[in-house]
């Protein structure tokens, strides 16, 4: 836990010293931060304690548990269609979906006064498997560029990922740490 602890303290760090590059290198302002899946209740902990209001920065927190939820109730016939038709492409529409849905949410905590620069905490990305994964969901956004309604500026967001990271490799991780969803970072960087 003292590697997470750590690799917090430096994305904080990293948030209130370099916040207007994050993202110049890579495209988007998007921060993954992967950590091993069996670590999601110590890290959600450490993240509450970590990534709080501070003058500076000023954190949205969005669990994508309850939002994929919501966004799907009452179309449960369409997604089953969906689901059942494969030429349908039912997983790119989903996140689609759900990308839109996040969209709103963000864009709803962000006419939300606060004091400090806004940054945008995704959790519960395990939510998104097996119809989707973070790089999809974020290609996605993407299409709508969350802005700070008072600057007009893009705003960062942090991607808690349950995942691990192979050794040896730059922008790719294994989503929920499975071989099969290996995957790059969309246009992000890592914290």
């Amino acid at each position: 836990m003292s590697e997470i602890s750590r690799r917090l303290d430096f994305l904080v760090e990293r948030l209130r010293t370099a916040y207007d590059g994050i993202g110049h290198s890579s495209g988007r302002p998007y921060v993954y931060f992967v950590y091993p899946p069996e670590q999601e209740l110590a890290v959600r902990r450490l993240v509450d304690e970590s990534l709080r209001d501070d003058g500076i920065l000023c954190y949205h927190h969005i669990d994508l548990l309850p939002l994929t939820i919501e966004s799907l109730a009452g179309q449960e016939k369409k997604r089953q269609e969906l689901l059942n038709d494969p030429t349908k492409g039912a997983a790119v529409a989903i996140v689609r979906l759900w990308a839109r849905a996040l969209g709103k949410a963000i864009a709803k905590r962000l006419e939300h006064e606060c004091q400090g620069r806004p940054v945008v905490v995704l959790r519960g990305l395990a939510a998104l498997h097996p119809l989707g994964n973070p790089t999809s969901l974020m290609e996605a956004l993407a299409e709508q560029e969350p802005r700070d309604p008072k600057t007009n500026r893009i705003v960062p967001i942090v991607l808690l990922v349950p995942g691990t990271r192979p050794a040896q490799t730059s922008r790719t991780y294994l989503f929920l740490g499975l071989e099969r969803l290996r995957l790059e970072f969309y246009r992000g960087e890592e914290a």
